[in-house]
């Protein structure tokens, strides 16, 4: 698989195999909030002090609607983005316009973290990758969670590059 980033206005990931072609297409699916764990992850309460109710109630009522749809909006732009995947040769080709990055950021974000709430995963279950084999859901977790981190690394460092060795 190759990363892109020489267009000025676009980036490409060529040469996807058709496995990781079906990952990326669960980008917008993994992060479903119809998991209680995954839920309380996204939106944890702003205190857990029980005078504050008044709080929890105002964050329910006037900042979780917003995260809810910052959410939604990065995934339907990845969602958009995704459907014009192409195959050639057997294998895919995914452009997305630079303008993207930071939707792609956040929804490969909330993919992981759904990914590790949900399945009791820790963050560094993705250390070796890819697996070398996979024969159970856990490496096949393993290996979602391992791509995600990947193209988020690389997205995170077009738009923050390495800073210069002085």
């Amino acid at each position: 698989m190759e990363f892109d980033a020489t267009s000025a206005d676009r980036l490409k990931m060529r040469e996807i195999p058709p496995v990781l072609g079906e990952l990326l297409r669960e980008i917008p699916t993994v992060g479903n909030l119809d998991c209680p764990k995954v839920a309380e992850r996204f939106f944890p309460s702003p205190t857990s002090d029980q005078t504050e109710e008044t709080l929890r109630e105002d964050w329910k009522a006037f900042v979780e609607p917003g995260l809810h749809e910052a959410f939604f909006d990065a995934r339907q732009v990845v969602e958009a983005d995704l459907r014009g995947m192409a195959e050639e040769g057997g294998f895919f080709t995914l452009t997305i316009p630079r303008s993207h990055v930071m939707a792609w950021i956040h929804a490969l974000n909330q993919a992981r973290l759904a990914l590790v709430t949900h399945h009791e995963l820790t963050m560094d279950e993705s250390a070796s990758w890819p697996p070398e084999v996979i024969a159970t859901q856990d490496d096949w977790l393993r290996l979602q969670m391992g791509f995600y981190e990947r193209i988020l690394g690389w997205l995170v460092e077009l738009v923050e590059p390495p800073p210069s060795a002085e």
